[in-house]
């Protein structure tokens, strides 16, 4: 399995460096191996198969072997006396601890095997929520560098004309005042998209080689359904499960401790190499009931503890399916204010693209001025940046929805 796993991540490796792009699939792809979230989720699900193994090697008897070699100085004759024994023997209780621990132990492995789904989906969803990061400031910084070329333009011929005595010292300061606002846009946008390659680079704990991100194809689905469950109320179910169990061993305090067992051993000081002759010097069946009866008063204080704490985890429960039943609610509102806001962007650019052709043939006619021509590319640009932001944001609600519902995301994850 780890030979197949590296050999995928040399196949993706090789890829990118003939492709020299990165792409959102094979980046998930080495998050999920190397990522440190995924290797701490990776060690609790190992630690708790260990665990239930573990719990099953309870049920076993308790086998000792022993084997003595002894020499007495005060004896008539001494010399060395070889002892060994074998002894088995397994006691049961009517709230043997065995039981509840195998029961603890498999839940324990359903809420790792839960926790360790859920550590998939977050760390694809964080990765691709970087990845559109990445791209967003991409575009953001293009469009940007587009608007302060423009802006620098505008302010250029506003000099001109400011020094033709056409425009007035007011309209030439604001025009500066301009010019600034968009080097700060272009300013904090490159230190935006820095921060961002960081960020994701650093959480894949691979190096940056500067390529360029592919932008995923990504359908939007406007799909409306209504919370039921996901992968972390599961885990509170295992737990309140779990603590259950512990209740019920709990009231077993309550009756006498009944045990039945079973030993056997044999030791031959003569010959214990000497199987043939072989005699049982130890074989006992044994039944015993005890009842501490003031020792009643301590075990009524636990199960009153455990009884409490149960209380706890099913409110907790229910508050936390409250409350994601209620963040449901709003990301599906959210996911549909989005749609309809980037819908409406759309719209407008196309408007603002119709209004800068217009304008670009009224400005062959001489019918406006270079600096009204400049000022439609302007909007245009900034209604195009708008809707790119928009669209991203959709992309992330999106995918946002489904990791509340413990749904895949990209529909692979």
């Amino acid at each position: 399995m780890k030979k197949l796993i590296s050999i995928i991540i040399i196949t993706i490796a090789v890829t990118i460096c003939f492709a020299q792009e990165y792409a959102l699939e094979e980046l998930i792809e080495i998050g999920l191996e190397k990522s440190y979230d995924i290797q701490e989720a990776k060690s609790n699900l190992k630690d708790n198969q260990s665990y239930l193994r573990s719990s099953y090697y309870g049920l076993l008897p308790s086998l000792n072997l022993n084997y003595g070699n002894s020499y007495y100085f005060d004896a008539a004759d001494p010399e060395w006396n070889d002892a060994a024994s074998l002894s088995a023997s397994k006691t049961f209780f009517l709230n043997d601890p065995t039981f509840f621990n195998i029961y603890t132990s498999i839940e324990n492995m359903k809420i790792a095997d839960l926790s360790f789904n859920e550590s998939k989906k977050q760390i694809a969803y964080y990765i691709f929520s970087s990845y559109l990061g990445v791209l967003e400031a991409q575009e953001t910084l293009e469009i940007q560098e587009k608007n302060l070329q423009l802006q620098n333009k505008i302010h250029q011929q506003i000099q001109v004309q400011y020094d033709a005595g056409d425009k007035s010292l007011l309209e030439l300061k604001q025009s500066e005042v301009s010019l600034i606002d968009y080097e700060i846009a272009v300013n904090e946008a490159n230190n935006t998209l820095s921060k961002a390659r960081k960020d994701l680079f650093s959480y894949l704990n691979i190096d940056d080689a500067g390529y360029g991100l592919v932008s995923p194809e990504i359908e939007i689905k406007n799909k409306e359904m209504e919370f039921t469950k996901n992968n972390i109320l599961m885990q509170q179910e295992k737990s309140i499960n779990i603590n259950k169990a512990n209740s019920f061993k709990s009231m077993l305090n309550f009756f006498p401790s009944i045990s039945i067992g079973y030993s056997f051993g044999h030791d031959d000081p003569n010959d214990v190499y000497d199987f043939s002759s072989y005699s049982r010097t130890d074989n006992s069946l044994y039944l015993s009931a005890t009842w501490n009866i003031f020792g009643l008063l301590d075990k009524y204080e636990s199960y009153k503890i455990q009884k409490r704490y149960n209380k706890l985890l099913t409110l907790n429960y229910q508050t936390t399916r409250d409350n994601y039943t209620i963040q449901s609610e709003n990301l599906q509102n959210d996911f549909s204010t989005l749609q309809k806001s980037y819908d409406l962007y759309e719209e407008k650019l196309a408007l603002a693209e119709e209004n800068l052709n217009m304008a670009q043939e009224q400005f062959k006619l001489g019918m406006i001025s270079l600096l009204e021509l400049d000022d439609k590319k302007l909007e245009y640009q900034n209604t195009q940046l708008a809707k790119i932001q928009k669209y991203y944001q959709l992309l992330k609600k999106q995918e946002e929805i489904n990791l509340l519902n413990s749904d895949l995301i990209l529909g692979k994850w």
